[in-house]
């Protein structure tokens, strides 16, 4: 098996097509993808202002608001969507990140998972033609600080319109500043399954028969077969020092900061005294 190109740096692996392709434009991927986000975000404003604004269609908006809220106390949406993207969360962290291996028995089932993917740098333009092991390390893993202060920056801009336009400023500092945590919490509960992958890639190895005869082996980084999985190698070692910075602040810190807010509002919630901070958990 071969998936190293030897004009690594315009040159990538393609298993769809077997072979080593040239790297695609960047800023026509790149545009395809803020314009495939920005369609997203526009659809879910436009379906989230028709949901809150239907009771005040007259009688029959207010009957279709009045039974979508029964459907949703009923059947309760948010909380299967938290179990379903958890689910996909183990499932698919359990083997790159933390190495537990199970039969296939219990994992062929779970392949599917395997298509779902919220790694938007992969999905956007292939690793190989970004740059570096050491660059796609870093951009891996700050691409969603970057998501998390353009929702900042947008939730911020919309609270000094409101403020302009209406003149009052009566909660609004706290309530912009809550719907801010929400979006961070949400952003890194997403994405913290692909960003953990994409910081294990730094340690993944393969090693291959370099002599038949001696049969000496090398091993060689997955992610990119010019880095050699050794101490003599320059760029592994700089890898080093990259990977465990990454690895403390998501695989490790992240769900400890998840842990900690979790027991920071256990006791209101259990008071049903939904505050601030309660209700950006949600």
């Amino acid at each position: 098996r071969c998936e190293w190109c030897s004009r690594s740096e315009s040159h990538y692996f393609d298993r769809a097509q077997r072979g080593c392709i040239d790297c695609p434009a960047a800023g026509t991927r790149f545009a395809i993808l803020f314009g495939i986000v920005l369609a997203a975000a526009g659809a879910s404003i436009v379906f989230y202002l028709a949901l809150t604004r239907i009771a005040a269609c007259g009688r029959a908006g207010a009957r279709a608001a009045h039974r979508l809220a029964r459907i949703e106390l009923s059947v309760g949406f948010q909380p299967k969507l938290k179990i379903f993207v958890s689910f996909y969360q183990i499932g698919a962290t359990l083997g790159p990140v933390y190495g537990v291996r199970l039969h296939r028995s219990l994992t062929q089932w779970t392949d599917i998972l395997d298509a779902f993917s919220l790694d938007v740098l992969g999905l956007a333009y292939p690793a190989a033609c970004i740059g570096s092991m050491r660059y796609r390390l870093l951009l891996g893993a700050m691409w969603p600080y970057g998501i998390i202060l353009l929702g900042a920056a947008a939730l911020a801009s919309h609270a000094i319109a409101v403020w302009l336009l209406s003149g009052r400023a009566d909660n609004l500092v706290r309530a912009t500043l809550g719907r801010m945590l929400y979006w961070a919490i949400f952003v890194v509960y997403l994405v913290l399954p692909s960003v953990s992958r994409s910081i294990f890639k730094a340690k993944q190895c393969e090693s291959y028969d370099i002599n038949a005869f001696t049969r000496e082996r090398r091993s060689y980084l997955v992610a990119d077969l010019d880095v050699l999985c050794s101490d003599d190698d320059p760029e592994f070692r700089g890898l080093d020092a990259i990977f465990w910075t990454f690895f403390g602040v998501w695989p490790v810190l992240a769900p400890l900061a998840f842990l900690a807010l979790l027991l920071w509002i256990r006791p209101a919630v259990r008071a049903q005294r939904i505050g601030p901070l309660a209700r950006a958990c949600r």
